[in-house]
Formats: structure tokens, sequence, C-alpha cells
């Protein structure tokens, strides 16, 4: 008797080309051509009938409500308010001039309390008097400075909580976490002065850094942003999240012939004075100390450690860990490296990783490529900044990068190589085990009024909660900015700002929010957006850490 072969196919591969058909699919889907509708877009709340009242539109009028007579803020409007508080900052009492403002030569720090001996476990704390160019102590706050305690003989560093004492004074208090000996390191990112500047041009400006728009039919290259004033503006709504994006029109072709999307040029915006404030001779440089190298004593008792093991939403402490060895000990939870490719192929083995961001969630992407063998890039025939897909046979695992819709600061994208992430999670369905997304989503926002950010997270965080609640099982990782924002109308203050506002909107949710700020203000290397590869490997390694816990 004849028998009958089935084909078999292992689950692996199963998963592999629903992933890699979900992906095309998604591609394909945005490559179709759509006409506009206008009138439906601009006269309707976002179609999904699940979403809350606060991914509805903002209202065009006042944010009130009319109810029995009187009139109350919104949901969105509440929550304006409240993270406005959160991220309040003293601001000088008036107009000063540059040689009344902070210096950073005339500045210094000394100990606060001096022992004979200090051990693992305690406190330092240091005390810093501002000064302005004239040597004169400041009589207010607001100035905004870096502190990290270090040992570059042991490749250990720890960022230190500075407090404002709001007249021109301010602590730094620094954990002792290794014994051996230590520096201490503080620099004035900015003087106050110069943060009223950076935040007045922030919420006044947002046309500082602008964006060019191309379009089928002509070589004009028009001006594009989240906002545009003036008449013959093209707008581009997305129906579901209810984000709009606006163009200048060109002159002889309709706006729905937009094609594409790159940087553009930066504005000079700045009076001379306010541009001394901001100058590279004043920021971000470190203040005089006569405190020198000191000696830490490891602690007379067994050190234990009381850690459990790590998991979402989890709180975070200060400070959140600190490198030893250049291995990052994190303070949140028993954190661990994954030294060797197989080590991390075997964290990841079955799983699915979505990451959804910046440059600096593509670096992840491209070390993962690079530290694993077996790892292969899918050739998808689409340029930077398009999706990127990799996939790994021999340990059935697939990593998928894709950036945030714009505003994006980088090389020329057609329209359908941008999209949403909120409409992107929207997209991914299951309620299986092995499903990871990681969100990243703020250098590109700093030079933009906050409300512009703070409803790019909005979106985000309701679809992040209609996944989970498909999905219980997904883990959701929230990447922290990074500091060392250095560019043109950019700071870690802007970035601190927003960083902020981020913790705020995804405190309380079955998420884990990765505190690579941390990370990367108190490592050795140069302060720089993109860290380098030892840096960017214990990122990796903490979010592997909540991947697959010990």
């Amino acid at each position: 008797m004849g028998t009958v072969r089935r084909l078999q196919i292992s689950p692996f591969w199963l998963l592999c080309l629903l992933f890699i058909a979900g992906f095309a699919f998604r591609f394909l889907w945005m490559k179709v051509p759509h006409t506009p509708q206008w009138h439906y877009w601009l006269h309707t709340a976002p179609h999904n009938n699940s979403s809350p009242a606060s991914l509805e539109k903002e209202p065009q009028t006042p944010n009130t409500t009319q109810g029995t007579g009187s009139s109350y803020p919104t949901a969105v409007e509440q929550e304006l308010q409240t993270l406005m508080k959160v991220i309040e900052w003293p601001a000088p009492p008036g107009p000063t001039e540059y040689n009344f403002s902070t210096s950073p030569l005339t500045t210094e720090f000394q100990l606060l309390f001096p022992r004979g001996a200090y051990y693992v476990g305690e406190y330092l704390e240091v005390f810093i008097t501002a000064r302005d160019h004239g040597g004169r102590p400041k009589a207010y706050g607001g100035d905004y400075f870096q502190a990290k305690l270090h040992s570059p003989t042991l490749k250990a560093g720890v960022t230190g909580s500075v407090t404002d004492h709001r007249n021109g004074t301010y602590t730094a208090s620094f954990l002792l976490l290794w014994p051996g000996q230590v520096e201490i390191s503080i620099r004035l990112v900015h003087s106050s002065e110069a943060i009223a500047v950076l935040k007045d041009k922030r919420e006044t400006r947002p046309d500082k850094v602008y964006f060019n728009g191309y379009f089928d039919g002509t070589n004009e290259t028009m001006e594009c942003n989240v906002e545009l004033a003036g008449t013959d503006i093209c707008e581009y709504p997305d129906p579901q999240t209810g984000e709009s994006w606006f163009c200048k029109k060109p002159k002889q072709i309709p706006c729905n012939a937009y094609k594409g999307h790159s940087l553009g040029p930066s504005r000079d915006i700045l009076t001379p004075e306010e541009a001394s404030l901001l100058d590279t001779s004043v920021k971000e440089k470190p203040i005089s100390s006569k405190v020198g190298a000191f000696m830490v004593l490891a602690p007379e008792n067994n050190n234990t450690d009381y850690r459990g093991i790590c998991f979402s939403g989890l709180p975070i402490p200060e400070p959140s860990g600190f490198y030893y060895q250049d291995l990052w000990q994190s303070r949140v939870c028993r954190n661990r490296a994954f030294p060797t490719p197989p080590d991390v192929t075997d964290c990841l083995s079955g799983k699915v990783i979505y990451m959804f961001g910046d440059s600096t969630t593509l670096q992840w992407w491209d070390f993962l490529l690079s530290f694993i063998p077996t790892l292969q890039r899918q050739e998808l025939h689409m340029k930077l900044p398009a999706p990127q897909l990799a996939i790994d046979p021999t340990h059935t695992f697939a990593v998928q990068w894709q950036a945030h819709q714009k505003p994006v600061s980088m090389l020329y994208a057609d329209k359908e190589e941008l999209h949403y992430i909120a409409n992107e999670l929207d997209r991914i369905g299951g309620s299986k085990e092995g499903l990871v997304v990681v969100i990243n989503c703020l250098a590109h926002y700093i030079s933009l009024p906050l409300r512009f950010y703070i409803r790019r997270l909005r979106t985000i965080r309701e679809s992040v909660l209609r996944l989970m609640k498909r999905n219980p099982l997904a883990k959701v990782f929230i990447k922290s900015g990074n500091t060392g924002y250095l560019y043109t109308h950019g700071s870690d203050w802007l970035s601190l700002q927003l960083d902020t506002v981020m913790r705020a909107m995804f405190s309380g949710l079955p998420v884990t929010i990765l505190d690579n700020w941390q990370m990367t203000s108190c490592h050795y290397e140069p302060h720089y957006l993109h860290p380098g590869e030892v840096v960017v490997k214990n990122e990796i390694d903490l979010m592997l850490s909540f991947i697959c816990p010990k």
C-alpha cells in the first residue's frame, strides 16, 4: 500500500512567512494610491470605534466643554496642564545681559561636610556656587548642571542628583557604589538665561527648523512642518491619529502630488545677545573645583544584592544604576550581561522584535546585525529611513526597525516609508508569546512646541494599551532619550524636558521604561547623541534582562 507524504513546515518558518507577509502587506498597502477625502478627514474623528476620548481630535476652539452652564478643561487640556507643571523650570527674574549670566569659568563646587573616610553605600554631597562672568554670586537659580562620579581606571561612573536652591546655589548628591579612587565632574550645560531663550524659541518659533517637501511634476522644494502660517497651505491629515502634516502649496501642482520629505535648513532666529548666551564657549563646560580624587572604601559588612528579577512596571530609583568595569549595574532589578552571540540568541529565540523610533534605536538594530553572525539582513530594496528587517533562521527570531512618522530630521524618504507608530502598533495582531516592541520617540521633537510632542505620545500610549489588551503577553519597552544632543537648536535641557514628559505619560502602564538617559550621561566616552558600541551593548543587555530575567 502506498503512503502519503505530508509537507512539514516548522513553526519558525511559518512565523517568518507570516512576519514577512505582514511586513509586505503594510508596505504595499501604503504604496497603493489613495484619493484624498479631504472633507471626510477634516470633519470626523479617528474612525477607530474603540478609541478613548483622549484620541479624538483636539478642538480648534478653546479647550473647554459646555456642560451645566460652566466651562471646564477637557481631559486633553488637563493632561497638558499637568505635564507643564511637571517640567516647570525656574526662570530669571528679568532680562539679563551676557555679563550677568552664569559663567562656567567662575562657577565652582566644594565638598559639603568632608569626612576622613567614605564607604560604599554612603551619600556624598557637593555645594555648587553659581557666579556670573564678573565673578559675582548669582541670586537666583535655573541653571542646568549635569554631575557624575567616576573612576576612569575602573571604567566606573554614576550620575549625581542636582538640587536647585533657587538662590544661585545647588547641591549635587552622589551615592557611593564601588570601592576605589573616584573623581567628581560637574558641567554647566546651560545658564538659566540661556534656558529662558531656549524655552521661548521652543514655543514661539517652531519654524526655526523646517523640512523640505517634494512633489511629482515639479522641481520646486516646498517648506513643510507640523504647522504653517499663511495661505495656500496643503494639509495631510491622518484619519487614525488625527494628526496632520503641512506643506506650502506648489504654484502649478496640486497638493496630492506630494511624494517625499527630507530635513531642510535651520533659520537663524537669535539676536546677538541671545546667541552669546548659547555660544559653545559657555555651554556644556566643566566647572572648576579644588576637590581632587579620593578613596571610597568597601563596606565593613558584606554587601547583599537585594534586587529582584526584572519585570515591567518597576519603579526607577535615583540613580538608576552605574557602570563598573564597563558593565551597567542596574539598581532597578537584577540585570545581567549577554557577552556572546549565543547568549543573545538563546534569549531571542522564537521572538519577533519591532523597533520603532529614530537613529538611536537604529543603532540597536545595526549592533545586533553585526554582533550575531546568523542574523541576516533581508533585502527589501528600500534605503534608509525606510523599514529594515533582519531574520535569524538558525535561532528562529526576527528584528524589524522602522522610523517614526514626520517630523524626521533624516535623509530623503518617500511618503510611503514613514508611518505613525500608533497606526503600526494597531496593525500588530495575535495573542502569542514572543512579541517584543521597542518605542523611541524624542530627539526629533526638541525644536517643536511641547503640545505637538504630547499629542504624538498620547496616540502612541493609547495604541500601546490596545495592543496589550489584544496581547497581554507582549513585552513593550519605552526607550528614554540619550544625552549628548549638541546640534543647532538642540540641547540636553530640551531633551530632558521631553524625557520627563515621556516618563510621566507612560508611568503606571504595564511597560518597561529603559533609563538610557543615565546610561549615556555617566560613561567616560565622549558626550554624543549616538554613543559608542560599549554603551549600545549595555542598553541592549538591559532590555534583554527584562525579556529573559533570571
